[in-house]
């Protein structure tokens, strides 16, 4: 930057010995040292030359602001960036969780029974046949009710719960086995244990049955029931000793 300012100084000394040389011809008497620097300096170097320096560093200071600034720019771009990123991923652990919490609801509902009493369910059968079979057909239901009678089969009981309000019953069907060890004894009306004689169910007695709802005929039919509370294992007899 400083070379610039000495070549011009150098062209006006050449151009001033120019301008001298001709003057030399016509008075053929020639100048002293002296004179040469004196008529330099009464030469003004043009503004443009002689701000040229201090304008390029403020071009060069603010191209050095300019890129601090780009770069604080593109930190600030990233930082953004990351933090988008971190709460994508949050955003769908959270979807993930609620979704799984919704279809852990889903199939806990599907496994918890709709509970109704067995009067209900058979005035809901007598009031509306077609609508009581959207609501409960097919359904897994919880009929709470007396028992009315039962009635034995070879692999299952069959228990009757009356309706307070209609003769209609909800007849449950009861698989025995291991599980449910009993005899059954309609006349008495009474269901003991194989086991130790004891007398599980009797009639009048309020039970809980779990069942699926098969629609409504003579009665309202309930298939591969369970009783609340009631389960009487097979007791194995131990050998006698010999």
């Amino acid at each position: 930057m400083k070379r610039f300012p000495c070549f011009c100084f150098s062209a006006v000394i050449l151009v001033f010995a120019s301008g001298l040389s001709a003057q030399e011809a016509e008075s053929e008497e020639p100048p002293s040292l002296g004179d040469l620097f004196k008529k330099v300096k009464e030469i003004k170097v043009p503004d443009s030359v002689s701000n040229l320096p201090g304008q390029i560093t403020e071009l060069k200071a603010a191209y050095l602001d300019t890129a601090k600034t780009v770069e604080e720019l593109q930190t600030e771009v990233q930082q953004l960036r990351d933090e988008v990123y971190a709460l994508r991923k949050d955003n769908e652990a959270l979807r993930e969780a609620v979704g799984g919490k919704v279809e852990e609801k889903k199939l806990t509902d599907l496994m918890k029974p709709a509970e109704i009493s067995a009067t209900d369910l058979v005035a809901a059968y007598a009031a509306d046949s077609a609508g009581a079979d959207d609501a409960y057909r097919g359904k897994y239901l919880k009929v709470v009710g007396f028992i009315e009678r039962f009635e034995a089969g070879t692999q299952a009981v069959e228990i009757f719960l009356r309706s307070e309000t209609s003769d209609t019953k909800v007849r449950c069907v009861v698989p025995t086995g291991n599980n449910l060890f009993i005899d059954v004894l309609p006349a008495q009306g009474r269901i003991l244990s194989r086991n130790d004689r004891r007398t599980l169910l009797s009639v009048g007695q309020p039970v809980t049955v779990l069942g699926t709802c098969n629609g409504a005929g003579l009665n309202v039919e309930m298939d591969n029931c369970s009783i609340e509370g009631l389960i009487e294992k097979r007791i194995e007899e131990k050998s006698a000793k010999k």
